[in-house]
């Protein structure tokens, strides 16, 4: 247990600065508001990128997406400006590294996002639809970019020991004031974090430990084993806090395919079993609830109809028919309120919100089944080429694409969701190419540690 604490303040010290900077940030948006705290985000993302740091510029970047999901006003404030800070971030990609831009994964998905701007014509808001678009593809730009850059330079040891260790910081504290203010950080007995909702805990934490998980498979020495598995246990607790039934089974898939060390077309058959026999495998999840008295925790009451994502997907079902192939336009499902029309046919429908809940379903509605059809090739693609290195890469598609069965994280760009799947994606198609990269340390407490 020494040991363990020796080298949590170890990587305390390695993190201190981006720890500082984002007390700072906290602390200028409680005390001068969104307006203040906006400013004080911009600001210290850019005096990251004027000194060339841009491992803490990233770093900072996606702290201040899960900002942006919270209802609590310290932290959303602080996020406001997120929209600027993602221009700013791609313009210096665009400029800085516009000849070693990594433009070959840009090209995996550039189908998609044409498909999704012809769609543009038929969508009534079509100014808020091109600028969603557009900052889709500025975190298809920023993640890969600034990750292949961070790791043609020394510090990528410490950049993603710091990164992770940020999230491990973020989640504790959210998870101790759970307990000391269960109004500000839980919802109705389910944990909620620093998210708005106990679903963006579940998700952002199944993706992380994926993300781990995949990390320790490129640079096993990166983190000693109390620290990789600390870090996974505090996730993994807040999983079973937020009762995340999606995050849950997405894991399990993912831990079942990495033991397994399943390819993709294997993964392929077998999700395919899995989703056949759905109905079998809730009804024996009801009955092992039910006889260890887990009815609270795993939501008994909820499953038959998946907490009211059935009546969306029906409703979604019958709105995609409209315009199949090239879909409704970038951002319909969002502020079209096309659901109001499926009120009278489908009653339970009202309680959802326009919340499609269904990452494909959303795509398909947005950009049609032409839009579906590259996104998921553009990602297939990468599973193939990292999948030669990782033996965790498919059984990752596999978990996001669970993940993305119930949630919709998929679809929007500034959440601090989707830049985990670049994340992860990235990691194992492009880092292990570069070149004049040298074997990463075992993380030491006492000793200088040796960079990439």
């Amino acid at each position: 247990m020494g040991q363990l604490f020796r080298e949590l303040m170890f990587l305390f010290k390695q993190s201190k600065s981006i720890l500082i900077q984002l007390a700072v940030i906290l602390l200028a948006s409680l005390v001068g508001g969104a307006i203040v705290g906006s400013t004080f985000s911009f600001l210290v993302v850019a005096y990251n990128l004027s000194k060339n740091n841009i491992a803490n510029a990233f770093i900072l970047f996606v702290s201040l997406l899960l900002f942006s999901d919270s209802i609590t006003p310290m932290f959303m404030n602080a996020a406001k400006s997120k929209d600027f800070i993602a221009l700013l971030m791609g313009g210096f990609a665009l400029v800085k590294y516009k000849n070693a831009l990594n433009k070959s994964f840009f090209s995996y998905f550039w189908p998609y996002l044409l498909v999704a701007l012809l769609g543009l014509v038929f969508v009534n808001s079509r100014l808020i639809g091109f600028q969603k678009l557009i900052s889709y593809g500025l975190l298809l730009v920023v993640v890969p970019t600034y990750l292949v850059q961070i790791f043609q330079k020394p510090g990528a040891a410490s950049f993603l020991r710091n990164l992770f260790f940020v999230f491990f910081v973020l989640y504790g504290f959210s998870i101790l004031m759970s307990r000391i203010s269960p109004g500000s950080y839980a919802y109705l007995g389910r944990f909620n974090g620093i998210h708005r909702n106990p679903n963006g805990v579940g998700i952002f934490s199944a993706l992380l430990i994926m993300n781990l998980f995949l990390v320790r498979d490129l640079f096993p020495k990166l983190l000693t084993k109390k620290v990789f598995y600390s870090f996974v246990a505090v996730f993994l607790l807040a999983i079973l806090l937020a009762a995340s039934r999606n995050a849950m089974l997405s894991l399990g898939v993912f831990f079942l395919f990495r033991f397994i060390r399943v390819k993709f077309f294997v993964g392929f058959v077998l999700v395919l079993i899995i989703g056949s026999g759905y109905g079998l495998i809730m009804a024996l999840v009801e009955q092992f609830a039910m006889a260890y008295n887990l009815t609270e925790e795993v939501r008994v009451d909820t499953l038959s109809y998946a907490s009211g994502r059935i009546y969306i997907w029906d409703a979604c079902w019958r709105e995609i028919q409209n315009h199949f192939w090239i879909g409704h336009g970038f951002t319909y499902e969002e502020y079209s309120k096309w659901d109001q029309k499926y009120y009278a046919e489908i009653p339970m429908l009202i309680h959802n919100y326009g919340n499609i809940h269904s990452s494909y379903l959303t795509i398909w509605l947005n950009t049609g089944f032409l839009g579906l059809l590259s996104f998921l090739i553009g990602i297939i693609r990468l599973v193939f080429k990292g999948q030669k290195i990782s033996v965790s890469i498919a059984p990752f598609f596999f978990g996001a694409v669970i993940i993305g069965i119930f949630e919709s994280y998929m679809v929007a760009s500034l959440n601090p969701y989707t830049w985990q799947l670049w994340f992860g994606l990235t990691l194992a198609a492009f880092i292990p190419s570069i070149k004049y990269r040298k074997p990463i340390a075992k993380l030491k407490v006492k000793e200088p540690e040796q960079e990439l």
